[in-house]
Parts: structure tokens; C-alpha cells; sequence
């Protein structure tokens, strides 16, 4: 027997899916997440679904892939390296600079947040590389000696290198990285070249800075898990989750740290992705609730699409990930009351340890899972399968104590507030990457997911009226589960700034080419050959004079000026439909041209099953239990999931337990179990 491995590891808990090759099985468990080092959470996971299936020998695992937060976390709670940056003379103030915006615009007293170099330890040196890549000043090795020994001064860990137009040629970045190593072998040091060759100063400036910041923790998490799982006896390499979707070995990620900043999300939009096609539904919106936050993500066509306008801490992101919306809300998330009364969730949030009030383990303040408790939506005698016990006496005297008593209700109606607070900011969540950008949501299905996600999608659907909620299997394993369905992918850029009728094919032929053959390289050493390689081009295009772009996909391959003229047309068919008009006499620039580059992998399948009764069989039926609901008191059929067959059919109201969820059925909704046991809730 063979088996392949995912890890997801979130803010409370870290999730372990076993696949078994053979038997096309999937085992599913949860261990609480170790916030000081990730990889014991990880390991005491491994150890206890290893128990569970009584395997005798991890060798039996033969694939190893892992979402991380480790980059996430140490950037939020700054806890990153100690870093420098080296820069071009004239420079030294970009991070201040930046676009020049305030934070909160009619805030007088509104501060910037933290760079993540200190001022003091950003250096300028004498050196010019040209709009068009022409060296006019080469480095001065003295200076730079002089820079080195200030590092070594203070102490730095990790050094980032920026220089002027290194987009357009490495050469003195290359140098200067050179010259460091060769006087301080053992320092982290990231290049602009390296980490995005493209146009804007201060968006190459703060990425570089960034995966510099992140790379010795990054480095320090993936050498403590290769040791810790080379101890027990699990062979295969580690490859980790990108923020893109796609997956890179671990030596590569901890070179490329900036890279996993949204590593774990990403696996549940691909099984999203992935079970919105088994059910053939084009256009659904994923849901996933995690223990701090709530991704929310929009797919179109069978397609998700992807930015490279990402921003987390306030700093932007500008390497390609999947474009998604991010709510500081989660299961962990604290309710509390400002000081003008108003009731709050989040974005604090108790995490994994203590975690919420209702875990025991030293958490006092309420939570949204406490309010959860409260209301009868979740089983305190059944948590994660009854493996954790859960206290409602310390869920009510949480919220008692630091919420009812303030705003002087009782605590089943604050709790329903709490509720109600968090699914307000979740249905405004959806509406940033929907209704706000033309999308009609009726169009839209909700695949629910993560530990809470079904918890709240139904009231969320119901608000936004939405066609139907899809609950996949193992709801709140489900990001792990799509970490199988990964191939491994490289993303390029090459800065271009020409009209479009100014660029020749032979021009736009070798700037995809050379892409393309650095991107052969880097699969290749993953055991890739060529025709295991997937190429996509994308064209980063806007108007004249306009400050930012708009992604195009496009033909690698052009044979003439009439393709040039197509991607014209894509470009103003998309500026359409996002502005609401095209200029027709104004000039298109392409930007920047990038390539992906993926390596198909052998991935995981879900096979349907053959549809029995619409009948409930009676073991189904756990029993019945008051839940608060809607301002009242309502009788709930509550159901085993585990027992419901592809075919059953139910009207709510009730509640599905299984391992890791509880999925909320409205009162009259109707409920089938489909050929991959999806629950799929249509709402009256």
C-alpha cells in the first residue's frame, strides 16, 4: 500500500488527509496547530492518523505536500528576520515614500505602518543601471566591503538587494550579492532580479524586502519538519504550496518565502475548482472559514483568477497568487465592544492556544465558535468526533462577562448577535469580489467549507440570493484535500512598456522564449520533461497613460499582426466589463509579459457513486436538539452525515454532523446527498 500526504496547517488546527493509491480512499484527521514550531503540530498529526489507519511503517507514504503559514504568520506578527537593504543611492527613503496615500484619509494623526527594514539599516551605494539595461556606473567593491562590515555590525540575518531598472539587467545585483557571500557565507540574501524582475520601484522594493524578511524563518520551519519527518521515517520530499495554486520543492520555497504567504487557501480553491467541475457548475464562489480568517474566492467559467496585486500587513505582494478576499474573522475570532457600544468580531482571534473560551485551555474571552456553542448549532458532547471535549458553561460565562453585560442583552440573544455581526462582514466579503465587480450572484453557487464555513453559508446564500450551497466531503479537511490536486508550477516576468503596435513578433517571440527556457530548467530539475510541461501566457496591458494594468491571457505563440490585434480586443473586452467603457482611438501598452509554467502531476480523483433511495435510512437520525434560530427556539433533526447515501434527500430544519463540521439546514430548505455525497441545500 501506497499513500500521499497533504498538510494544511491553519491558525487552530492542523489537518492531515491520507490518500490511499490503491483503494482510492481518503483518511482525514486534525491535530491543534504549534504555533512556536509548526512542524510538532505537524508530526504529532502524522503520528495520530498513522494510529488510526495502524500503519507500521511511514514508508508506505510515497508523496509529501504541505500548505504552510509559517510566511503568513511571521509577516502579520512581525516576527521575521533581521534585515537589510541595499540600494541604489537616492533610494534610501522608497519604503516612506511608497505611493504616497495616507492610510485613512481624513485621519490627521494616521501613521504608516512599520517597513519591514529599519531605516537604519538601509544602505545606498554608488552604482546605475539604465531604463533600457545599459550599465553607466559598474559597483565599487570598496564600497560595498564598507556595507558588509556594517551587517556584520549589526547583526543583520538576512540582507535584500534592489537596485535601479535590475529589471532590465542583474548584473550589479548579481555583483553585490556576490561580494556578500563571498565575506559572509552563511547570510540569507534576495535579490531583485530574482524575486521580481519587473517595472515599480517601490512594489520590487517591498517584495524583495519581504522574502528577505521571511526566508530565515521560512528556512528554520522546512529544515525542523525535513528532520523531524526523516526521524520517523517518511521518505518522500517535501513540496509546499504556493500562494499561485501550484506547488515547488521546499529548497526553492525557502529561497522564494514570498511565494507561501497565502500557501494554505490556496489548496481549498483548487478543490473547489476541482468539485465545481465534478458537479458541473460553471460559476461558484468558495467559502472557507478557518480558525482566524475567511477566504472568500469567485470562479468563473471553471476558471479562478489570479493577481499580482496582492497586499498583506499593508505591504503589496507582487508575485502571482490567487485573487482572493480575506476577512479577519474566523472560528477563533474574538466578539467584543467598542467604545461607543457597538458589538465587534475580530480581527483578534484567540487561536491555537488558548484558543476559544469553550476549549478549557485557558482562553477567556468569547468567540465566534463559543457563540456557536451557545446556540445549540455545535455538539458539545461530539466535537471533532467526541476527541475534544468543549465546555458550554465557560462559552456563557465569556460571553457574559466581557460582552451582555455591556450591551445589556442575554447571552442567547448576544450570541445570535455575534452571529449575526459575523455574517454581515462575511456577505460584504463576498460582495468585494461579486456584485462590486459586475458579477451577478444569483449566477453563483456557495461551496462551503473549512471548519465553520457550513455553519454560515446557508444564512449567507440565503442573504445574498445565491442558487445553492455545496458542502464537499470533509469540509473542514478540505483545503488539504486540494493540496493533492497541485501540479507544480513556476510563474516568470519580463518588464516590456512598448505600445502594442510597436512590438515586433520576432521581439514578443524572445521574450516568451527566453521564459520559457528558464522555466525548463527549473522543471527539469523536478524530474520534468518536456513534454510533461504546460506553458500560459499573460500580457499585464492598460491604456496609455493609465497607472495600472489589467491581466490578458494570451498566445505564446503569434504568427502575425493580426494575433497582436486579437489581444487588443481581449484587453478591451475585459476593461469593459470591469470600467464600463474602452477607448477606441487611445494607445494599449503591454506592460509586462509573463509565463506560467506547470508539470503535470498524477492527482488525486473522486469517483461518483451509484444514487440510492430518496429515503433517510433511520440510524441517520442522531436524534433532535433545540437550536436558537432566526430570534427563536426550533427543534432540529439532527443527522450523521456518514450515514446519508447518494440519493437521500431531507427538508430542514437540521443540522449534519460529521468529524471536523456541522452543516446548518434551514427550516423548509431542501437537502440531496449527490454522487459524491456533496450536501447540496437549495433554500426556499
Amino acid at each position: 500500500m501506497t499513500y500521499r500526504l497533504s498538510v494544511d496547517v491553519g491558525g487552530t488546527f492542523t489537518d492531515i488527509v491520507l490518500f490511499d493509491e490503491k483503494s482510492k480512499k481518503i483518511t482525514v484527521t486534525k491535530s491543534p496547530s504549534t504555533p512556536e514550531d509548526q512542524s510538532i503540530g505537524v508530526i504529532e498529526g502524522l503520528k495520530k492518523i498513522a494510529k488510526e489507519l495502524k500503519l507500521e511503517s511511514f514508508s508506505d507514504i510515497s508523496y509529501f505536500i504541505h500548505g504552510t503559514t509559517v510566511a503568513t504568520n511571521a509577516l502579520l506578527e512581525r516576527k521575521g528576520a533581521k534585515t537589510a537593504l541595499i540600494t541604489t543611492k537616492g533610494f534610501r527613503d522608497v519604503f516612506e515614500i511608497a505611493r504616497q496615500r495616507r492610510p485613512h484619509l481624513y485621519d490627521f494623526w494616521a501613521k504608516r505602518p512599520k517597513p519591514p527594514v529599519p531605516r537604519y539599516l538601509i544602505f545606498e551605494v554608488y552604482e546605475r543601471v539604465l531604463y533600457d539595461g545599459s550599465i553607466e556606473e559598474k559597483i565599487n567593491e570598496i564600497e560595498i566591503n564598507g556595507i558588509i562590515e556594517k551587517i556584520k555590525e549589526y547583526k543583520v540575518d538576512s540582507v535584500a538587494i534592489c537596485l535601479l531598472h535590475s529589471y532590465k539587467n542583474e548584473i550589479n545585483e548579481v555583483k553585490v550579492k556576490e561580494l556578500i557571500l563571498k565575506k559572509l557565507p552563511n547570510i540569507y540574501v534576495s535579490t531583485s532580479s530574482e524575486i521580481l524582475p519587473e517595472i515599480r520601484e517601490y512594489e520590487r522594493t517591498c517584495t524583495t524586502a519581504v522574502n528577505a524578511y521571511l526566508m530565515p524563518k521560512v528556512q528554520k520551519y522546512i529544515n525542523n519538519l525535513i528532520e523531524k519527518k526523516d526521524s520517523i521515517g517518511v521518505k518522500p520530499n517535501i513540496h509546499i504550496m504556493q500562494s499561485n495554486g501550484g506547488i515547488m520543492s521546499a529548497d526553492v520555497a525557502a529561497k522564494r518565502s514570498i511565494h507561501t504567504v497565502f500557501s494554505g487557501p490556496a489548496g481549498g480553491v483548487l478543490a473547489g475548482l476541482y468539485m465545481a467541475k465534478l458537479v458541473k457548475e460553471p460559476n461558484v464562489i468558495t467559502f472557507d472559514i478557518g480558525g482566524t480568517s475567511t477566504d472568500i474566492v469567485l470562479i468563473e467559467n471553471y476558471k479562478n483568477k489570479l493577481t499580482t496585486n496582492g497586499e498583506i500587513g499593508t505591504f503589496p505582494i507582487k508575485v502571482p497568487m490567487i485573487e482572493m478576499h480575506t476577512i479577519g474573522t474566523g472560528g477563533g475570532s474574538i466578539a467584543w465592544v467598542d467604545e461607543g457600544g457597538a458589538l465587534k468580531v475580530g480581527p483578534e482571534s484567540a487561536g491555537a492556544e488558548p484558543g476559544p473560551a469553550c476549549y478549557g485551555l485557558g482562553g477567556k474571552f468569547p468567540t465566534l465558535t463559543d457563540a456557536n456553542l451557545v446556540l445549540g448549532r455545535l455538539n458539545h458532547e461530539n466535537f471533532l468526533g467526541g476527541e475534544k471535549k468543549i465546555y458550554l458553561n465557560k462559552s456563557e460565562t465569556a460571553i457574559e462577562k466581557y460582552v451582555s453585560s455591556k450591551i445589556n442583552l442575554q447571552i442567547v440573544d448576544t450570541a445570535s448577535g455575534i452571529l449575526d455581526v459575523v455574517n454581515s462582514n462575511m456577505c460584504g466579503g463576498v460582495k468585494v469580489i461579486s456584485t462590486q465587480k459586475g458579477y451577478e450572484l444569483r449566477d453563483f453557487s456557495l461551496i462551503a467549507f473549512g471548519g465553520a464555513g457550513s455553519l454560515h453559508a446557508a444564512k449567507l446564500a440565503e442573504t445574498l440570493n445565491m442558487k445553492k450551497i455545496i458542502v464537499p466531503v470533509s469540509p473542514g479537511n478540505f483545503s488539504a484535500i486540494g493540496c493533492m490536486l497541485a501540479e507544480v508550477r513556476y510563474d516568470y516576468v519580463r518588464t516590456v512598456v512598448k505600445n502594442i503596435t510597436d512590438i515586433s513578433l520576432e521581439e514578443y517571440y524572445n521574450y516568451f522564449n527566453s521564459m520559457i527556457e528558464e522555466a525548463k530548467v527549473h522543471l527539469s530539475s523536478e524530474g520534468y520533461e518536456e513534454d510533461k510541461i504546460v506553458t500560459q501566457g499573460i500580457a499585464d496591458m492598460r491604456y496609455s497613460g493609465q497607472a495600472w494594468e489589467i491581466p490578458v491571457n494570451v498566445s505564446i505563440r503569434i504568427s502575425s499582426l493580426k494575433d497582436l490585434t486579437k489581444i487588443r480586443k481581449d484587453f478591451e473586452e475585459i476593461h469593459q466589463r470591469i470600467y464600463g467603457y474602452i477607448l477606441k482611438d487611445e494607445e494599449v501598452v503591454i506592460v509586462n509579459l509573463r509565463l506560467s509554467a506547470i508539470g503535470i502531476t498524477q492527482k488525486l480523483q473522486i469517483k461518483p457513486e451509484k444514487l440510492t433511495s430518496k429515503k433517510i435510512n433511520d440510524s441517520a437520525i442522531k436524534g433532535y436538539r433545540d437550536i436558537h434560530y432566526d430570534g427563536e427556539y426550533r427543534k432540529f433533526t439532527i443527522y450523521d452525515r456518514y450515514k446519508l447515501l447518494p440519493g437521500n434527500q431531507l427538508i430542514g430544519p437540521g443540522i449534519i454532523e460529521e468529524y471536523a463540521s456541522s452543516t446548518v439546514v434551514p427550516p423548509r430548505s431542501h437537502v440531496n446527498i449527490d454522487a459524491y455525497k456533496n450536501i447540496i441545500i437549495i433554500n426556499n
